[in-house]
């Protein structure tokens, strides 16, 4: 019998893969290997998924602004960025994942979500949106 690896393994190496486009694109480092997910470091933002394996498991992504000096702002969820900002409903970055299926899938459809959304998140504009996100 093959070694079937861990969910949180799985989760780690999907998104390694479905959110490359931070780092080759957009100009991100990482991923750094955090306690519940991944950590991209951008200029200006850096942008965590994480794969939450409780009694009901869910994928979330956090958005947060990094000041000139290093310090990182309170993030908002991209559920809800996303919403704020016109590139959809909440529907297109589902969160609950009661299955390996359902959480690799989340992974998809958190990065394409934010694939859309990152043309505004890297304009100078972008921490003004995260910041009126978080106010409304």
């Amino acid at each position: 019998m093959g070694h079937q690896e861990s969910l949180s393994e799985a989760f780690r190496a999907e998104a390694r893969v479905e959110f490359a486009f931070l780092v080759e694109d957009a100009g991100f480092s990482g991923p750094e290997q955090t306690d519940v997910g991944l950590l991209f470091h951008g200029s200006g933002l850096d942008v965590e998924v994480w794969f939450l394996d409780g009694h009901e498991p869910v994928v979330e992504t956090l958005v947060a602004p990094v000041a000139s000096d290093g310090v990182r702002d309170r993030g908002v969820w991209l559920d809800e960025l996303y919403v704020f900002s016109g590139c959809g409903p909440a529907q297109d970055v589902p969160g609950s994942a009661p299955t390996r299926r359902a959480t690799l899938k989340r992974v998809h459809q958190h990065a394409a979500a934010l694939r859309r959304l990152m043309p505004q998140l890297l304009t100078a504009d972008g921490a003004q949106l995260i910041a009126r996100c978080r106010q409304d």
